[in-house]
């Protein structure tokens, strides 16, 4: 079959109508850009935080309270011991010789002023061994030293961003920064980290964890999150399963008695994360791509309005010899055609965007996978032959008389 003259026809059909064309394919360049920026999003999202578990070290485990979203309420309630405190960890450490370092921390949302203004920070209750732990740099002052957290020193160690947001001018170890409970001197600047979804690293404010302590309620300070680093000749995995089996022990649990904690390895961690995120790429993939639909309807719609405008020229078509193949393979070309071009120039949206905001909530774009710019080029190319099958058979099927006939 020779498609030359029918697509020939196709586009000199779009030429002469630019303004309904480009119009036409809106739909399609909205629903391709939506799933390449929601693709990017996502997968900037992953590397990010797996970033941040890699920081921490393939021999590093996570040891945190459970939350009730762990497991259906009524299961949640059954538990006895919730707690996680910092007595517990101290036994954990001295009765499992294989781990080599525990890392106390506590998080918690305030506000700090310095100099008139004001920020809102991460507060970060911790020890000693956290910058080592998580490989994170000062780029000035010091690390905390034991006498910091034998004596609750009122000192902290902050992020760059904080001091942008308090527009601290000059050096500013040695200045005092105040939240609604403390007035802390600053004894250290992180290195800056880059912004992560809902997280920004380089907003923290580090504190010695006693000096924190004293301002938590009994019920906070036995609800703690813990690191722990195991001996490189153990896998994180078989370190993991030992630290819960102690934990077991120490919290006197007994047989199938559900645990009120929870231990996680970087491996646990990442399929977990993956797992997260493909399903939100698939909801969220299914969501937009709404849109596509409504652009093929839209598609369908047009080309309808297109075969009852040109009926004549259909006519004139059949009766110097176009067959019924010719006028429907021109109308396909014509949607298809219209559905490609749409998923191109949403493709190309699409990068922009996804890197303008991976830019500004992550600090860099994730990459786009292969098969979702295969589909962002394929799927609108079906969607043009599907929702221009119906307008196409219609052209194909008009009498050449009547077709001739209509004014």
């Amino acid at each position: 079959m020779d498609v030359r003259e029918p697509l020939s026809a196709a586009i000199r059909a779009l030429k002469a109508n630019k303004m309904r064309s480009a119009l036409t394919t809106l739909g399609i360049i909205i629903g391709v850009a939506a799933v390449i920026v929601v693709v990017s999003l996502v997968q900037g999202l992953k590397t990010s935080v797996l970033k941040q578990v890699e920081r921490a070290g393939s021999q590093t485990i996570f040891i945190r309270p459970v939350f009730p979203m762990d497991m259906p309420f009524a299961e949640y309630t059954k538990i006895k011991n919730k707690d996680m405190t910092l007595d517990e960890m101290r036994r954990l450490a001295r009765s499992v010789p294989q781990i080599t370092q525990v890392t106390p921390l506590f998080f918690n949302g305030t506000e700090v002023k310095a100099e008139g203004r004001s920020a809102n920070v991460n507060l970060i209750m911790t020890d000693e061994t956290y910058l080592e732990l998580n490989s994170i740099a000062l780029v000035g002052g010091r690390n905390f030293v034991p006498s910091d957290l034998r004596l609750g020193n009122k000192v902290a160690i902050i992020g760059p961003r904080v001091i942008e947001k308090l527009g601290l001018k000059g050096n500013p170890l040695g200045k005092i920064i105040s939240t609604p409970t403390l007035s802390l001197e600053i004894i250290g600047v992180l290195e800056e980290q880059g912004a992560q979804l809902g997280n920004d690293p380089d907003q923290n404010i580090l504190i010695p964890l006693t000096t924190g302590m004293a301002q938590l309620t009994e019920a906070q300070r036995r609800q703690l999150f813990f690191q722990a680093r195991v001996d490189p000749r153990l896998s994180a995995d078989d370190g993991a399963e030992l630290v819960e089996e102690s934990l077991r022990r120490i919290k006197g649990l007994r047989g199938t008695e559900p645990s009120g904690f929870k231990v996680f390895s970087p491996k646990q961690i990442t399929g977990i994360i993956s797992g997260i995120t493909g399903t939100i790429t698939a909801v969220a993939g299914g969501m937009v791509s709404i849109a596509l639909l409504v652009g093929g309807i839209g598609i369908m719609n047009i080309m309808l309005v297109s075969v009852t405008e040109r009926t004549r020229e259909i006519g004139v078509r059949k009766a110097v010899g176009a067959k019924r193949h010719d006028i429907m393979l021109q109308f396909l070309i014509e949607a298809a055609f219209l559905c490609i071009m749409g998923g191109a120039i949403g493709v190309g949206l699409g990068f922009v965007l996804g890197a303008a905001i991976g830019k500004a909530l992550l600090g860099t774009m994730g990459a786009v996978p292969l098969w979702a710019l295969v589909s962002a080029l394929a799927v609108p190319a079906a969607i043009g032959l599907i929702f221009g099958l119906y307008p196409a058979a219609k052209a194909s099927k008009l009498d050449p008389i009547e077709a001739l006939r209509y004014e």
